[in-house]
């Protein structure tokens, strides 16, 4: 990893080559934090230690001017901006004593971080878009924590699997996480090599009623028994979205599970593929948005900057950018249809959340861990 050239991870990060999750994983493995490079090409320059503005600490692609615009008309720039690997590898560090004053967390690890007992309750009347964000969002899991309010959503996207139309004709009406099951495309899958993502799609199709929740033995074992099963059909486990794309445009690959930024990167090329809405209860809906720290020594400034990230033309920037769905209605009506359209999105974003899975924390992650991990050796 001491070998990779920095400039070259972002120029493939902007040229939508790798995607924001994978750039937070190179950072983090290189140990890089407080790095400022926008990938609307608006700056790029190296970090100043800035003593006088906020902190913030989470995915990587965020150090973007435009998606805190007010905030950076105040202040004259971005806000101090950390990366984090993935979330684990932030809570680690957040317990070990470091001290941001915003965070960006996922809906499925939200909890984890209230365990650390760092976080502040939110004083919404200080968000003045805190009523712009959409009432479904707004009362999710997550959201509240032992009855005081936590977490601001702000973006939101899919895990789900894009196929080859041409290659899989049959599912185009027929829309199925089974796909990953069928025995004629052996060899030519591939499944994100991960718990949240990968493994609870063997929950869905296990009829499980939470796919994230694995406390009873009789539920493991029929997810252990699907993955088991599934395994033989697989080319490989990864959670390189690069190598899922490259696999699915040669033909290599004729299903794979993705996140959505990935279908715009294969659309562009004129690869014909498809984002499945599977009829098991829909696509697997992720939720990300910002947390003050307790103790925040730049309180004001952690208020402003949720709030410039709830701002319209700041999630209107994000959906055109970025190609992810965001928390506020004004965001969408700021894009216009066709754009949504193209991108899989809807001017009413409910329609698509309400016939999704919303992902949450696993339960009992340590024995479906244990559990996958067996199951991968003997892939």
């Amino acid at each position: 990893m001491t070998n990779i050239n920095i400039k070259d991870v972002v120029k493939k990060y902007r040229t939508g080559q790798i995607s924001r999750r994978e750039l937070g994983r190179i950072m983090g493995m290189l140990g890089i934090v407080g790095v400022t490079n926008s990938i609307g090409g608006k700056m790029a320059s190296a970090a100043t230690e800035m003593s006088d503005r906020a902190m913030v600490f989470g995915w990587a692609g965020y150090d973007d001017e435009s998606l805190w615009p007010s905030y950076v008309a105040k202040y004259g720039g971005l806000p101090r901006y950390t990366v984090w690997g993935d979330e684990e590898e932030g809570v680690t560090k957040l317990t070990a004593g470091f001290q941001p004053d915003v965070i960006f967390p996922c809906s499925y690890k939200i909890k984890k971080w209230y365990q650390t007992g760092m976080l502040e309750s939110l004083d919404t009347s200080r968000l003045k878009n805190w009523n712009d964000i959409l009432p479904s969002l707004r009362t999710m899991p997550g959201v509240v924590q032992d009855g005081n309010t936590v977490w601001a959503p702000v973006d939101w996207g899919m895990t789900s699997i894009a196929y080859r139309t041409d290659l899989a004709p049959e599912y185009i009406d027929n829309e199925s996480w089974s796909i990953l099951w069928d025995e004629k495309y052996k060899k030519r899958m591939a499944c994100f090599d991960s718990l949240v993502d990968g493994v609870a799609i063997a929950g869905i199709m296990a009829g499980l009623k939470n796919p994230f929740d694995y406390t009873s033995q009789a539920d493991l074992d029929a997810t252990r028994n699907l993955m088991n099963s599934m395994v033989p059909n697989l080319r490989f486990f990864s959670n390189d979205s690069t190598t899922m794309e490259q696999g699915l445009a040669s033909g290599e690959l004729v299903a794979a599970t993705v996140w959505n930024e990935s279908i715009v990167r294969l659309k562009a090329q004129g690869i014909p593929i498809k984002y499945m809405d599977p009829k098991e209860g829909g696509a697997m809906t992720w939720v990300c948005g910002l947390s003050i720290i307790a103790g925040s020594k730049f309180k004001d400034q952690a208020y402003e900057l949720v709030d410039a990230m709830l701002e319209p033309d700041s999630r209107a920037y994000e959906i055109r950018e970025f190609g992810y769905g965001v928390s506020t209605q004004s965001g969408f009506d700021m894009v216009d249809e066709a754009t949504l359209t193209e991108l899989g999105l809807s001017k009413n974003p409910d329609d698509i959340l309400s016939n999704s899975v919303f992902q949450e924390e696993i339960q009992n992650e340590e024995g479906l861990q244990a559990m996958f991990d067996e199951v991968k050796a003997g892939l």
